[in-house]
């Protein structure tokens, strides 16, 4: 079953390089990055072989342990997870989830990140061969850090997406992700604090770190050769039984997990559902085709993990942001009135990413004729229900924390340059590029083998396209700051108005792309790794 499914694994990510020169591209791309943090990488663990035991026991378990939570965080907030092999294709066949688990998890490794990491695993062995023992040691903590970085990302995932597809959790999931991702900033800020306060005591601090990320499950495995290394074979042997009950206890759990999408293998959440009267916010669009293309926008925003997921990763930039700003001294507080800002720098991205979610949906505005302008518009129209008022908080909680009242304007003004350029950017972009997400219903973390380079490209030209479009603003907002506060004030027209330009330019070209491209874009949308 093994070599099955990672033939299999290896079947499809072929043909899927073969339909498209972007996906060969963007391997490639990944592959000379990987490839250059594992070469960086080896360079500083050759280097420790050469210092003492307590600090490549330092290095190592910080960074591993580092390593292990990101791909935790990493996979629910950024990059999902890569199921090419989706064990739901396997709900008819007479196959027991416990019989696929080897498989998908050696197909887990199968591909850029996992290779990486292998590697980067057996790198601790190259930094820890000074002695037999401790070469075991080594050996064994690469092996079970390894499937505790899969595992806990794949288990992790697929609960949450269990949580996510439920009515009754996936909004609270939504804000529990904006709080790890919060927290994690804070908490960095927080210890860089301490040890630029402490640098007599550097030495100290990071012993204090290395005996917490010890103890943590992210940090068991990657421990073992700093106890062997010091003779403290108690705590190796403690260790090994919690590193290894771990690696047992996310086994089964991720087994679990798949039982339940091989028998019920359906995405839910259709045929229940009833259409009721308009909600008061929706009655506010207009009654054409573009008012119908943002109340349906609106209400994916409302009822789709994959919207919620999306939101909670924007939140989680300014928050941390906001939080460290608050925390330091010297003026930097008046720094977080600008913080929204950083949020109006994201939302374009919803723009360009819109089409791919719809899937094969879309096919309901082709057949209906719905014009391509009309398209652009509804969704710049749901996206500005969904951000407006989250900007128009943040604005008034920041300026209130912060008492630079004479700095909203310029705020407001670089906001609103941000969002307006930014929906008309993402509003063209998403009519040029478009890739196969995940369907309703499914993983909101999965990452198949299919977005690739133009999800990357989309996001890196839309953020772009926002930046420049914030220019104008911008300058007058640091002029308000440093010279004179009529420049911030002055920010307000120019950044409505640039914006409102730029918007209005990219909804007709985007439009008018649309209206060109509709056959490559359900074709684009609904393309499914085969």
């Amino acid at each position: 079953m093994v070599a099955l499914l990672v033939g299999l694994k290896l079947t499809l990510l072929r043909n899927s390089l073969r339909r498209s020169v972007w996906r060969t591209v963007g391997l490639v791309l990944g592959a000379v990055y990987a490839l250059g943090i594992v070469v960086a990488a080896y360079a500083g663990l050759v280097a420790l072989r050469w210092t003492s035991t307590t600090v490549t026991t330092q290095v190592t378990v910080l960074a591993y342990a580092a390593l292990t939570l990101g791909w935790l965080l990493l996979s629910l907030l950024v990059f999902g997870v890569d199921e090419t092999v989706d064990p739901a294709r396997f709900a008819l066949l007479p196959v027991r989830a416990r019989e696929l688990v080897p498989g998908l998890l050696a197909a887990a490794l199968v591909g850029v990140p996992g290779a990486a990491t292998v590697l980067l695993a057996l790198g601790l062995v190259v930094t820890w061969a000074r002695t037999p023992a401790l070469a075991v040691a080594a050996l064994v903590a690469a092996v079970l850090g390894t499937l505790t970085c899969v595992l806990l990302a794949r288990t992790a995932t697929s609960a949450f997406a269990a949580s996510l597809s439920s009515r009754r959790f996936r909004d609270l999931a939504a804000v529990l992700l904006a709080v790890v991702g919060a927290g994690l900033g804070v908490g960095i800020n927080v210890l860089s604090r301490a040890a630029v306060d402490n640098l007599d005591d550097l030495a100290g601090v990071l012993d204090r770190l290395v005996a917490v990320a010890s103890w943590t499950p992210f940090g068991w495995a990657w421990a073992l050769p700093g106890d062997v290394a010091r003779g403290a074979w108690a705590q190796a042997g403690l260790h090994l039984v919690l590193a290894t009950a771990l690696v047992a206890g996310l086994a089964v759990a991720w087994t679990h997990v798949l039982g339940r999408r091989l028998t019920e293998p359906g995405t839910g959440g259709s045929g229940s559902a009833t259409v009721g009267r308009a909600a008061w916010v929706e009655r506010l669009y207009p009654p054409d085709a573009a008012g119908a293309v943002a109340v349906r926008s609106l209400r994916y925003w409302r009822r789709d993990p994959r919207h919620l997921a999306t939101l909670a990763s924007a939140l989680v930039t300014p928050l941390v942001l906001f939080v460290v700003l608050g925390m330091n001294p010297d003026g930097a507080t008046r720094l977080t009135v600008f913080v929204p800002a950083v949020l109006a720098l994201l939302i374009g991205t919803s723009a360009a990413q819109d089409l791919s979610f719809d899937g094969s949906a879309v096919w309901l505005h082709i057949s209906t004729g719905v014009p391509g302008a009309d398209d652009r518009r509804g969704r710049v129209l749901a996206s500005l229900t969904v951000f407006g008022p989250l900007l128009v908080v943040m604005h008034l909680v920041v300026a209130a924390v912060s008492g630079a009242w004479s700095d909203l304007p310029g705020a407001v003004g670089l906001s609103a340059a941000l969002t307006l350029g930014g929906l008309g950017v993402g509003s063209w972009v998403g009519a040029l590029w478009q890739w196969p997400g995940p369907a309703p219903g499914e993983n909101p973390f999965q990452r198949g083998s299919s977005g690739g380079l133009p999800a990357l490209a989309s996001a890196m030209t839309v953020l772009t396209g926002t930046f420049v479009a914030g220019l104008p603003a911008l300058a007058l907002v640091v002029l308000g700051v440093l010279v004179d506060p009529l420049y911030g004030w002055a920010a307000l027209p120019v950044g409505l108005l640039t914006g409102l330009v730029l918007l209005r330019v990219g909804m007709v070209q985007g439009g008018r792309l649309l209206d060109r491209r509709w056959p490559e874009v359900l074709r684009a949308v609904s393309e499914r790794a085969a």
